[in-house]
């Protein structure tokens, strides 16, 4: 039986800033109810690679296919209304409305009513439902985005750096979060540099660096790849046990 192909696929991505290039040739794919993680350090380029693929940033040159079609000239809403979503590390959340009233505008325009509640207790927000982003913690606020990918159960989630710079409490519900989104078969593709938040949940992992990306396989291949292992792990492949052993 014939596997079924990515949802969404960015191919040879070369784009470069004022300062000098960005990205040479680097890409990712997104295959439903699985988990990519783009792994790299900061400035590698997983940030560009994301508005490229959802139009936010033009390539030099590259190819995106979503759902098997050629996307041109790719553009958010365009995506969005094909069952793309993209959540920015700023998260997006406007200032002038509650958690709730996010979420039920979500609901709304993609139906998931019915979700809302569950959402609310699964994610922890009951308390803070009433709340407006700027009243509550970075971390609170991107329990609050993910919630409206739960709510809307996209084909596709684009997230960026879920667990950068939040706290132990809310990085163990945003991996709940993404895990569920995964069982409900979204194709989730993640960035970061934080390792083991990023090995507990990856199906797959993609390294960013030196303006190109590489296929590692799964947490347990990519911990024992070379150069992975000795230049952004900093560890000799073969010290430490595998931690499917």
């Amino acid at each position: 039986m014939t596997e079924p192909g990515p949802i969404l696929q960015v191919d040879g991505v070369r784009t470069s800033f004022r300062r000098g290039q960005v990205l040479k040739s680097a890409g990712f794919s997104a295959h439903s109810g699985r988990i990519t993680v783009l792994m790299g350090r900061n400035g590698a380029g997983k940030s560009s690679l994301f508005r490229v693929a959802v139009g936010r940033m033009r390539a030099d040159s590259g190819r995106i296919l979503y759902k098997g079609e050629p996307v041109e000239t790719p553009t958010l809403a365009g995506l969005a209304r094909r069952g793309l979503m993209y959540l920015p590390q700023e998260t997006g959340l406007t200032q002038f409305f509650s958690i709730r009233q996010h979420l039920e505008a979500m609901a709304r325009s993609f139906g998931g009513s019915s979700r809302l509640e569950s959402v609310l207790e699964e994610l922890k927000l009951g308390e803070l439902q009433r709340r407006r982003p700027r009243h509550v913690s970075g971390g609170e606020r991107r329990r609050a985005a993910l919630a409206l990918a739960l709510v809307r159960q996209p084909d596709c989630l684009l997230m960026d750096e879920p667990f950068s710079g939040i706290d132990p409490t809310d990085r163990e519900l945003v991996q709940g979060g993404l895990r569920s989104l995964r069982e409900a078969g979204t194709a989730v593709v993640i960035s970061g540099h934080d390792v083991e938040d990023l090995f507990e949940l990856a199906d797959d992992v993609i390294w960013v660096t030196a303006g190109t990306s590489h296929w590692l396989g799964t947490p347990a291949e990519a911990r024992v790849h070379s150069r992975f292992s000795r230049e952004y792990l900093g560890e000799v492949p073969g010290s430490r046990p595998s931690p499917e052993l």
